[in-house]
């Protein structure tokens, strides 16, 4: 390949990837988080979702079908049903909370916290911070933008929903797992 192949070939990497309406950032999951621990609170069974905020105003229970809609099958090895009113097989101690448009700057530990959290009104670019917790604190967390929401069809809302859960449950970490003891 020569050098104004290659040239050619990157400069059109780079303009798809400016042409992107969503992006996510995942951060590196806490020491705890094991795919077993994954398997142990989802396999099988429904996960809980909590949601705070609506960024397109439509009702409560239909946005949240329709981000858990976008959320099936996108935890690699494990079947799981993410819902907002999980049945008697959930685990009490896990869910995954997302936060859209957060009204004020946040840890996103602070979206496993059980607490209230305020968001702004419908309109405008979407922020949406995620995180997996068990009790208290988050097993992981991710935060995603959409620049230009079109509405609750968009297939960027949708990717950004289904890009958010494969980063909240990522396969493996970048320690390969390591929790510190002895064998790292």
């Amino acid at each position: 390949m020569t050098v104004l192949t290659r040239i050619a070939a990157l400069a059109l990497c780079a303009a798809a990837a400016a042409c992107s309406n969503e992006r996510v950032v995942a951060d590196e999951p806490m020491p705890a988080y094991t795919r077993a621990e994954v398997a142990y609170a989802a396999s099988n069974r429904d996960l809980r979702v909590v949601i705070h905020g609506n960024p397109f105003g439509m009702d409560a229970q239909s946005f949240g079908q329709l981000v858990t809609d976008n959320m099936q099958n996108r935890v690699s090895g494990v079947k799981t049903h993410f819902t907002t009113t999980p049945n008697n097989t959930a685990r009490p101690d896990y869910r995954v909370v997302f936060a859209f448009n957060p009204a004020q700057t946040m840890l996103n530990s602070y979206l496993c916290a059980g607490q209230p959290i305020r968001t702004s009104p419908p309109g405008g670019p979407i922020v949406v911070q995620g995180a997996f917790c068990r009790g208290g604190g988050p097993l992981s967390s991710a935060t995603g933008w959409l620049d230009r929401p079109q509405g609750p069809a968009d297939p960027d809302f949708r990717q950004l929903i289904s890009d958010m859960t494969f980063s909240l449950f990522p396969s493996n970490r970048a320690d390969g797992g390591c929790s510190g003891g002895p064998d790292c």
